[in-house]
């Protein structure tokens, strides 16, 4: 029979005798890793699940949710051509000169770099056809990286129910565009 000296002499450890529990739980580092795995993965699978294109009085087409969007969550990316300010500012003055052409640009700074995302050419993209509120906006804009460029995504700013319109605010209080789109100001 064996003594507790003789257990404590031996080469023994717990583990020998108890299985070793390790912790499932993840690094806030982890869970950011992995919450970027997954928005690269829903943009470059071109997620846009839970959106339709609807008519609406006053605005032309706009976007509405066809399920719940929890607050945070992923709704859409904002695609179309990535181009240098230069190359935009061509495509404004294009676009400016046929009144049948809208203008879908989106201007944004990354890295103290000015770059824009023109969706005007029809392309099918749910994003492009968000509308514009100041005060009732459901969305915000995100940057984030994927393959080494920056993308625009379109997150939820609060819990969206199905068939609410969806909305983000366009940013621009410029004099020229409030002028050009009084809308822009509501």
């Amino acid at each position: 029979m064996k003594t507790l000296n003789n257990v404590r002499n031996s080469n023994h450890k717990v583990t020998d005798y108890f299985t070793v529990r390790k912790s499932v739980r993840k690094t806030k580092k982890q869970m950011l890793r992995e919450k970027q795995k997954q928005l690269e993965y829903m943009v470059i699978c071109e997620m846009e699940d839970g959106l339709e294109s609807r008519y609406t009085e006053g605005k032309g087409r706009g976007v509405f949710a066809t399920k719940d969007f929890e607050k945070g969550s992923f709704v859409v990316e904002y695609s179309g051509d990535f181009i240098s300010l230069m190359e935009a500012n061509e495509r404004e003055d294009q676009y400016s000169r046929d009144e049948a052409t809208g203008c879908y640009m989106y201007y944004f700074k990354y890295n103290d770099q000015t770059f824009c995302i023109d969706a005007t050419r029809e392309s099918g993209r749910m994003g492009r056809l968000i509308n514009h509120s100041r005060t009732s906006s459901n969305l915000y804009t995100k940057i984030i990286l994927v393959d080494g460029l920056p993308r625009l995504i379109l997150m939820a700013k609060e819990n969206i129910k199905r068939g609410q319109e969806l909305l983000y605010d366009y940013g621009d209080r410029s004099r020229e565009s409030l002028k050009h789109h009084p809308w822009l100001k509501s």
